[in-house]
């Protein structure tokens, strides 16, 4: 075959410009450290060969070329230079374009020589051995060598080795079919499946075709003697109809007649009557019209009352607030006033001590300067003084000194840091102890002071709860008396109310009763002209149970009211009635044509305590549909946990009421009530309604004269005001008592915590004076030690000076020295102490100064205030006087002006009672006439729609006078002579009854005439009306049902030719497409196995030779037989449309999916499957990016074992790797590393087989 001998690339990633890496051997291995660019050595490999931008970690193509981005370090980057700047530089470095060249040599060594290139557009460009071509015939030019780039199977990219173990059975599937070819022939597989499907589809369509016609034509043949009886039948229902017709057309006629005349009796009454209620009405006006005036006059009055009333109670507020505040003012300048005391005398202490305090400053300042002066002089006439050879000498003798004393000179200056920082801290501790007992008696002082205080308060606090309770019984003693009146009062308005509340309820059930009354009325009405009506829901139905009657009463609903008749047509009769005579609206259930939803028997016994609503009601067998249809599925519960357990617990998607009538709906939500099915309504008689205002009269006169004696508290205010006031001295007494317990609750615990702190210092105090004379002892022993040495070596200098020792001479100088630094720093110290002091007084006493200025401020202010809500508090008083008594004056004038309106009101309902008397006779009789009216116009109509239904239907009725041609399709006027003047108009007398031609037409004046000289005696007879009809109806409709059920086709002879001329031409379609489904069946047949062939060719090749390579992968000395793997086929007739299962079982281990196994067995399961799939169809080489990263060294060392011995000249491998295990292996090495100058990957290459193992 031959190998891969090396590759060529310029700029691509991050290889910059042109290099060579190679020569490749049958088992080279690619190293380097992270980051150098080895995985862009295999993207190069891959880019070269025709993979796409994706898999190369990379978007698009362009960014594959060399980017140099060393130019971030250089000057280009400084903040001085622009993005521009940088830009064009940028621009100008980088190159446009990259290639990359494979080099591939032959057996016989020719080379070949690929390569692919891409500029910054993006655009591809391929060549072989330089010349330029498509990339289909670059491809197939790979695959010649076998180098399949769609599947793969020469590249392992880094990572991709545990996704190839873990790959769907689908994608192997998809693997192996690329591998063998079977892939290419999809495309045809399923295209000839598809027309195999859509030509067996056309086949049997055909032959259902040709089945269909036949039926067809034996459809025809009985349908041809269907028409025969057809017609026969339709002359017999004929002539039945029109003998129907006439039958009806006879007793319409005669039922007009006798109605018309009960009309005009009943009309004669009603004009009677109606003039005695016009008399009436008149005088109940007039009546009402004075009633009217005094009720106006009255209800001016009261208004008044209330507006005065409201006026007085808004100014109460007014007044209490300003009695608040007068007191609130006073109390506030009383404190002003005692603070300013307070405040001036800490003023005239702080001037005095500031004074003082700056004389006692001034004197210190002028002995510090006098000390200076001093001291200057006394320097000037002591001292011992040394010429310059005695200082030289004194100089070397001290540095002998030094030398001789190092170690304790040493020891001497740490001795002296660490008493130094002793005494500061033995210092500190005593001033803290010291500072801490004073503030000990300072606040042992300050408690003292706060007890006394506090024992004040208390006292204080004491003599004025006395007085608060003293006026608190007095305003009980008022309160309560109030109290009484008004408990009485609100027991009157109780009472009113109540009585009010019946009367409105007698009103309301007034009005029900006369819509009950007027519902009822029309029902009877309804039943005696149409036999058909049965009655309402409430009156046809009935719990089992009392119990029952509300959730019953809910589940009906709107259905309450609801009207049952037998039939649609009577539904439809009375609704055209009830428009006609405007009685209102009504919902009609026909028996006939409702659609019932059957009863769900598996509700009954749903859960304990629930009932279908169907089974606790009583009905009449024949009323069954209706109450079903009523009730539906509804369920009746005892309770509402019962309910609610049927639709939220169970899930159910029923209506459940409970017993007091909750509701539980299919959707979820749930509705309160009660129902009153079964109660009884109230009937409110006069004589009661009359007992009602007589006790609604006592009781507002009862309410004037309690309101007169009621007291408007004028006392119970001011103790209200005093109340306040003291309440306030309480509240701010009890504030001191609170604030003084809280300051005396801090004084203790900070006594506390300095008696805690002074136990805790004061020990430490003592043990760091006896650790500082410790230190002191120290240090003179050692001083002894260095005086002893200063002695020897200054004895010389000392005989010769004069003195007894050298520390004699130097503490003269040195004390001299310090006596007047420590005199100078007492000075300073004193002069800083009293300047801080002399400064923060003065700042009080400033501050002091202010506070006593605001104090006269506030206290002009306060005074202003307390002037100005005096005054306010007198105005509020008198218009509350002038209020009171013009409302007492408005309450007499409006007790007399009830009295006589209680008299005009008597009046106005005795001559009411009259009217509504009269007018309920004149209502009865009118509505006997509007029901009669109206029987006759609905005969009318039933007539008019008769003739027009037989102008319609062509019926011919035999005739009298006139033709059916007269009958207008639009209106039936035209059948009726004019009976006035066309531009009259009906109108009413001046006694509001209807004239004469408001009337119906009378039936004699009809333009036709009908004869019924045809109809016998028996059909003429009233009493057999509704059973004569009924044997009509039940003949025609059996002939209508038997027509129905023929319905013939009568061109079926006609279409019969037609239909047997389709079948030929069917028949030959039919033997068409079935000869077209067998030839296509035959060429998908060939595709199908060629495709199987291929497939299962490199199927059982890869599964004969996947356990062969995972045994040699996993094989060992402890394990010498190694693992199990194999392949499964989940389809074994068409394994390419399903997966393929892979089972791998490392040494020892049972069987486990290829999830569960660990990173490096799912890496050794991988490439014994790689490995497997290429020596079906082996690549001249295999390109691996860092297989081995799962690894350890032991399955390291075996896979590169197995690269070793399987490498060769027909298959090279080409591994990159960090594992010196797998590299020492190889045949050659190829290094590479980044070379930081450039910017640049870079490679060296090393031939291994040249040294000896």
């Amino acid at each position: 075959m031959g190998r891969l001998h090396r590759i060529e690339l310029e700029n691509f990633k991050s290889y910059k410009g042109h290099q060579t890496i190679g020569p490749f051997n049958d088992f080279t291995c690619v190293i380097g450290p992270n980051g150098a660019g080895k995985s862009n050595l295999m993207d190069a490999i891959s880019f070269v060969l025709g993979v796409k931008s994706s898999q190369l970690r990379s978007s698009q193509l362009r960014e594959l070329i060399y980017r140099d981005r060393s130019d971030d370090t250089d000057d280009n980057t400084r903040p001085g230079a622009s993005k521009n700047a940088r830009a064009a530089s940028s621009n100008e470095a980088d190159p446009r374009k990259t290639w990359v060249m494979a080099v591939y040599q032959r057996n016989d060594g020719t080379e070949v020589k690929f390569t692919r290139s891409v500029n910054m557009a993006g655009v591809s460009e391929y060549k072989i051995n330089g010349k330029v071509m498509l990339y289909a015939d670059y491809d197939k030019k790979l695959q010649e060598i076998n180098i399949l780039v769609k599947a793969r199977n020469f590249l392992v990219f880094q990572g991709d080795v545990e996704a190839i173990a873990s790959q769907s059975p689908k994608d192997l599937t998809k693997l192996i079919e690329q591998i063998s070819g079977s892939l290419e022939l999809k495309q045809e597989y399923e295209r000839l499946q598809e027309e195999q499907e859509r030509a067996v589809e056309n086949s049997t369509f055909n032959f259902h075709k040709k089945k269909s016609i036949n039926a067809e034509i034996k459809q025809y043949q009985e349908q041809k003697a269907e028409a025969e009886r057809f017609e026969t039948l339709q002359e017999e229902k004929a002539n039945l109809l029109v003998n129907y017709l006439v039958w009806k057309l006879f007793h319409i006629e005669r039922n007009i007649t006798t109605t018309e005349n009960a009309i005009d009796a009943k009309a004669q009454t009603v004009r009677t009557t109606q003039l005695e209620l016009n008399t009436l009405e008149d005088d109940l006006a007039s009546a009402k019209k004075n009633l009217a005036v005094e009720q106006r006059e009255t209800y001016r009055m009261e208004r008044q009352i209330a507006k005065r009333e409201k006026a007085l109670a808004e100014l109460h507020p007014e007044a209490l607030s300003l009695d608040e505040k007068i007191a609130h003012v006073a109390k506030k300048i009383k404190s002003i006033q005692a603070n300013g005391t307070i405040v001036k005398e800490t003023y005239d202490a702080q001037l005095k001590s500031v004074s003082q305090q700056q004389a006692d400053l001034s004197q210190l300042e002028k002995a510090a300067v006098q000390f200076e002066k001093e001291a200057k002089i006394q320097e000037e006439a002591r001292g011992v003084t040394l010429n310059q050879e005695d200082m030289a000498t004194y100089s070397s003798k001290k540095e002998e000194v030094a030398l001789r004393t190092v170690a304790q000179t040493q020891q001497l200056g740490q001795l002296k840091r660490s008493i130094k920082t002793e005494r500061e801290e033995n210092s500190r501790l005593k001033a803290a102890v010291s500072e801490l007992e004073a503030k000990k008696g300072r606040l042992s002082e300050q408690e003292q002071n706060l007890l006394n205080h506090q024992k004040n308060v208390e006292s204080h606090i004491a003599k004025v709860l006395q007085d608060q309770a003293k006026a608190q019984n007095e305003l009980n003693n008022l309160t309560n008396e109030r109290s009484r009146i008004e408990k009485t009062e609100t027991e009157l308005n109780e009472k009113l109310t109540n009585i009010l509340n019946q009367l409105m309820e007698a009103k309301l059930d007034q009005r029900e009763s006369e819509k009950e009354q007027k519902l009822k009325e029309t029902l009877s009405s309804l039943k005696r002209i149409f036999p058909g009506v049965r009655g309402r829901v409430s009156d046809l139905c009935k719990p089992t149970q009392r119990k029952y009657d509300t959730a019953i009463s809910v589940i009906l609903g709107r259905h309450l009211d609801a009207i049952i008749v037998d039939r649609e047509k009577t539904a439809i009769e009375c609704i055209q009635l009830l428009r006609e005579q405007r009685s209102g609206h009504a919902t009609f259930l026909p028996l006939d044509t409702l659609v019932v939803k059957p009863v769900n028997d598996r509700l009954r016994g749903l859960s304990k305590g629930a009932r279908l609503a169907i089974d606790i009601v009583q009905y009449d067998e024949t009323l069954e549909r209706a109450i079903q249809y009523v009730c539906g599925n509804a369920l009746v519960c005892d309770t509402m946990e019962v309910a609610k357990h049927i639709c939220y617990g169970l899930g159910q998607q029923v209506k459940s009421v409970a017993l007091d009538g909750t509701v539980f709906h299919k959707s979820g939500l749930i509705t309160g009530g009660q129902g009153g099915v079964g109660s009884s309504t109230k009937r409110w008689e006069e004589r009661v309604v009359d007992e009602l205002k007589k006790r609604r009269d006592v009781l507002l006169v009862q309410l004037n004269e309690l309101s007169k004696t009621k007291k408007r508290g004028v006392p119970e205010e001011s103790l209200r005001s005093e109340l306040a006031g003291i309440e306030s001295k309480l509240s701010f007494s009890r504030e001191d008592l609170s604030a003084t317990k809280r300051k005396l609750n801090g004084v203790r615990e900070e006594l506390r915590l300095i008696e805690t702190e002074l136990a805790e210092k004061s020990p430490k105090a003592d043990e760091s004076s006896k650790a500082l004379a410790a230190q002191e002892a120290e240090i003179s022993r050692i001083e002894a030690i260095v005086a002893q040495i200063e002695d020897e070596v200054f004895a010389s200098l000392c005989r010769k000076v004069g003195v007894s020792n050298i520390r004699e001479y130097e503490e003269q100088k040195l004390k001299r020295s310090q006596e007047l630094s420590e005199k100078r720093a007492k000075f300073e110290t004193l002069l800083s102490k009293m300047r801080n002091q002399l400064s923060f007084e003065t700042t009080q006493m400033n501050e002091t100064k202010e506070r006593l200025t605001r104090l006269e401020t506030m206290l002009t202010t306060e005074m202003a205030t307390l002037d100005k809500y005096g005054g306010e508090r007198d105005e509020v008083q008198n218009k509350q006087t002038a209020i009171r008594l013009s409302v007492e004056t408005l309450k007499q004038g409006l007790l007399s002006a009830q009295e006589t309106l209680q008299a005009r009101s008597d009046e106005v309902n005795q001559i009411k009672k009259a009217v509504i008397r009269v007018q309920k006779q004149i209502d009865s009789l009118q509505k006997d006439i509007s029901v009669k009216e109206s029987l006759v116009e609905k005969l009318d109509s039933e007539r008019s729609s008769i003739f027009r239904r037989c102008r319609l239907e062509q019926i011919e009725l035999p005739m009298e006078k006139g033709s059916l041609d007269d009958v207008s399709l639009d209106d039936v006027e035209g059948l009726r002579p004019s009976a006035a003047n066309e531009n009259d108009m009906d109108v009413d007398t001046d006694s509001g009854l209807p004239t004469s031609s408001s009337h119906s037409r009378r039936s004699q004046e009809w333009k036709i005439t009908v004869d019924f000289t045809d109809l016998d005696e028996e059909q003429r007879q009233a009493g057999t009306m509704e059973q004569m009809e009924n044997e009509f109806l039940d003949r025609l409709r059996q002939l209508s049902e038997e027509i129905d059920r023929l319905a013939p086709n009568m061109k079926a002879i006609e279409r019969l030719d037609g239909v047997e001329a389709r079948l030929k031409q069917t028949d030959k379609e039919f033997n068409v497409a079935r000869k077209s489904a067998r030839t296509i069946k035959e060429q998908f047949g060939a595709v199908k196995q060629e495709r199987y062939d291929r497939f299962q060719k490199a199927f059982t090749h890869i599964s004969e030779k996947i356990d062969e390579i995972y045994k040699s992968l996993t094989r060992s000395t402890a394990f010498p037989m190694g693992g199990t793997a194999y392949l499964s086929l989940e389809d074994t007739e068409e394994p390419y449309l399903d997966g393929i299962r892979y089972h791998a079982m490392p040494p020892l281990k049972r069987f486990r999916d290829m999830d569960q196994l660990s990173g490096g067995e799912k890496t050794m399961a991988a490439l014994a499957l790689l490995f497997a799939i290429h020596s079906f169809r082996p690549s001249p080489f295999f390109v691996l990016d860092e297989v081995d990263a799962a690894l350890d060294n032991m399955n390291v060392a075996r896979i590169g074992q197995y690269l070793q011995d399987h490498a060769s000249a027909d298959l090279q491998f080409i591994v990159i790797s960090l594992k010196s295990s797998l590299y020492e292996r190889g045949q050659g090495l190829v290094g590479i590393y980044r070379d930081q100058g450039v910017n640049s990957s870079k490679t060296l290459t090393l031939a291994l087989d040249q040294f000896e193992e």
